[in-house]
Formats: C-alpha cells, sequence, structure tokens
C-alpha cells in the first residue's frame, strides 16, 4: 500500500508478490485483497492484461462488489484488457489467440527474436484483414467472433494447419463449456472473460499462457 502511495508500482508489485506467497490458502479475504491490490500495480506499471487476469484471481478467492465492477469497466468481453474501440478488442483478441497458438504449437513460451514476432505480426494482421473485410463479424456478439477466431486456420511457416490443442470442459458434466455460461469455478463472471479468457501481448511476452 505505502509503495502504491508513494506512485513506486515495481515496488508494490514486489511487496504484493511476497506477501501472497506467504498468505495461507485457506484465507480467501486476505488473498483477494492481495490479489486486488496487485491488479491495481500491475496495471499502474504497464501491464493491463495481467492485472485483469489478476483481478479476475482475486473474484474466483472471494467474490466482491467492487472487483467485479474493476474488471467490468477495464476489462472487455474477451477477459482483456479493454481498448478505445471494439475493433481493437477484436484485432487484440485475434492476435493473441493465433500467437499463443502458434506458440503452443512450436513448443515455445517466448518467440526467439524480434524477427519472428515481427513476421508472424504480418502474417497474424493479414489474416485478419480479410476476415474483418468479409463483413462475416457484422452483428456477432463476442461469444460468437471469438468462436470464428478459434476456427480460422492459419498456415504458418514450418507448421501445417496450426491449431490449438485445447478442448476446454466442464469435467463436472462432460459438455463443453459454452463463452456466455457462467463460469464454472464460482467467480461469477461468463466463461470466456473468466477461465475462458484470451491472454493478453504483455501476458504472451511473459509466458503467462
Amino acid at each position: 500500500m505505502i509503495s502504491l502511495s508513494r506512485h513506486d508500482p515495481g515496488g508494490a508489485v514486489g511487496h504484493f508478490s511476497r506477501a501472497l506467497r506467504e498468505c495461507p490458502v485457506a484465507r480467501k479475504r486476505d488473498l483477494a485483497r492481495l490479489l486486488y491490490y496487485l491488479g491495481m500495480a500491475l496495471r499502474r506499471l504497464g501491464f493491463p492484461n495481467s492485472a485483469v487476469r489478476t483481478w479476475i484471481t482475486s473474484q474466483r478467492a472471494r467474490r466482491h462488489r467492487q472487483t467485479r465492477e474493476l474488471i467490468q469497466r477495464f476489462a472487455n468481453g474477451y477477459g482483456m484488457a479493454r481498448q478505445l474501440s471494439g475493433d481493437l478488442d477484436d484485432w487484440q483478441a485475434f492476435y493473441a489467440i493465433h500467437t499463443k497458438r502458434y506458440l503452443r504449437c512450436f513448443g515455445k513460451r517466448a518467440f526467439s527474436s524480434a524477427d519472428e514476432r515481427c513476421m508472424l505480426a504480418d502474417i497474424i494482421r493479414d489474416s485478419w484483414l480479410t476476415l474483418r473485410e468479409s463483413g462475416t463479424l457484422e452483428g456477432k456478439s463476442t461469444a460468437e467472433k471469438s468462436v470464428l477466431f478459434q476456427a480460422t486456420n492459419i498456415d504458418f511457416p514450418l507448421f501445417h494447419q496450426a491449431r490449438d490443442p485445447v478442448v476446454r470442459v466442464d469435467f463436472r458434466t462432460g459438455e463443453r463449456l459454452c463463452a456466455e455460461s457462467p463460469c464454472f469455478c464460482g467467480s461469477g463472471l461468463p466463461f470466456l472473460a473468466c477461465c475462458g479468457r484470451t491472454p493478453g501481448e504483455d501476458e504472451l511476452e511473459t509466458g503467462f499462457f
């Protein structure tokens, strides 16, 4: 708290991270509070998607109106940091989905070089422009767009028809999870904006996906 008040978000991140490691798992109220303030520090430090992820984790630990309002203010329907427009929200989600797919398919946690990152961004952008200009996204909900993004195939160099190997299932019912359904974790958030959220660029850069 002192670090935050002194405008030292880096120090605050270190402080809250240490406190979280020492906090007993059973103390849900304290965990949720620490995660709430850790998210604030991460946002101030320039990691908006990591902040959203942390607030969602806080809401899972203990549902709280203030945390939910913060998520609704700073996160979009994909569970990512809200952008200046809906079109930018869609592009961010499309880019992240296919970047994560690329890294997973090659068994990597990060790009090997800046050239590789730029090459991938160009390939994904070309596919995005084709999809957007086709008019397919018009009138679609966030959940419907997410399904379309996942279904879009991009042939990455050295890997033919890369696809995300993860199929999300509610193991209590054995059914595939619906994007707009309440998340099974009990956070009260939609699945697509919670456990089914799309990691943002700052998370992909640090291997958190």
